[in-house]
């Protein structure tokens, strides 16, 4: 384990002033007060991170072990010691306050503690589990194996298996969990498009499904039977979910980006796109359903601008919320964007 301490520097002003200004032009609003782009340096090039209470949690992009990422006050790098990790990792602190790290051919998950990544234990989660997210309401880890072929609840309050449920939704699949809900559910994305699996311990069914190729894809925070998604090989970001009073998938409503989401990430209120040069901020409308089936962005901010040498052109490799800012992680590069959420 090291410890890594993180330079923050912003992009210089001059940058920031033309940022605002390509913001205003691009997105036909005004983006607020906290839209200013920083460069946080790291102890290496990370991926695919998460947030939880003012840390990013993310595999380093060579394997072989997880980054703590705490950016308030003076930012630094808390490293794992070595070892495998699959598709993702995860944080919960409901139920255990931990890491869990999918390890596909030890066929288990293995917990790192969340302050130090140190291993705290492991348990089994189906067969080879790659892939990993929390059903919040059920406080369940949820499994995908790495053919994406099954998956597996283990509830996290004694660690006990809830049931495996076949799904056969390929090897590029993700898994998704919802925040709230009493029911044991989870959805699936991916080139075969989205499917929605709800039920109690033991038995877990397919709701329904609608054939949307799906390259990223998040759920809404309030809503657990709504997603937004990247549609795969299009520059379309969509809202899919259930009318009310209905029960079949449906696309409720479209955007436009100019050019294809990278990722999308969510928060209670916003929807947040980032192509390779924008990041494009909706607002949910989760209770009001959105007027002419339009998804209308509130904010378009330019992170490119001003960043120094190859960090310009450097391929997006992750996308995750945070309470203040929206963090971007680059391939190849030591270094996380971290950009303001604009006003509510």
């Amino acid at each position: 384990m090291g410890f890594v301490p993180a330079r923050r520097f912003a992009v210089p002003a001059v940058a920031l002033t033309a940022l605002a200004a390509i913001t205003a032009c691009a997105g036909g609003s005004e983006p607020g007060g906290k839209d200013e782009v920083a460069v946080l340096p790291v102890a290496a090039a990370v991926r695919d991170p998460v947030w939880s209470d003012g840390a990013l949690f993310a595999p380093l992009e060579d394997g072989g072990r997880v980054a703590r990422i705490d950016v308030g006050g003076r930012p630094r790098t808390t490293l794992s010691p070595p070892l495998e990790i699959g598709e993702n990792i995860v944080v919960d602190r409901t139920v255990r306050d931990a890491v869990y790290v999918p390890q596909p051919a030890r066929g288990r998950i293995l917990m790192l503690g969340r302050g130090d990544l140190r291993p705290a234990g492991a348990f089994a989660a189906g067969p080879a589990p790659s892939s990993v997210d929390i059903d919040g309401g059920s406080r369940a880890l949820l499994a995908l194996s790495r053919d994406g072929a099954t998956v597996t609840a283990v509830r996290l309050r004694g660690l006990r298996t809830l049931g495996t449920v076949p799904v056969h939704a390929g090897p590029h699949a993700e898994l998704a969990g919802p925040m709230r809900g009493r029911a044991l559910e989870f959805d699936l994305s991916g080139p075969r498009g989205i499917a929605g699996y709800r039920g109690e311990p033991g038995s877990v069914e397919l709701q329904d499904r609608i054939d949307v190729p799906v390259h990223s894809s998040a759920l809404d925070q309030i809503d657990v039977a709504r997603s937004y998604v990247a549609e795969k090989g299009t520059d379309r970001l969509l809202a899919v979910g259930e009318r009310p009073g209905g029960e079949k998938l449906e696309v409720l409503a479209r955007a436009r980006l100019g050019a294809p989401a990278e990722h999308v990430g969510t928060d209670d209120a916003r929807v947040y796109a980032a192509t390779t040069t924008r990041l494009v901020v909706f607002e949910t409308d989760t209770f009001t359903g959105y007027e002419d089936e339009r998804l209308e962005p509130v904010a378009t901010i330019g992170f490119r601008a001003g960043l120094p040498g190859s960090l310009r052109t450097a391929r997006l490799s992750g996308l995750a919320v945070g309470d203040e800012r929206v963090y971007l992680t680059l391939s190849g590069h030591p270094h996380v964007l971290s950009i303001g959420k604009p006003e509510l």
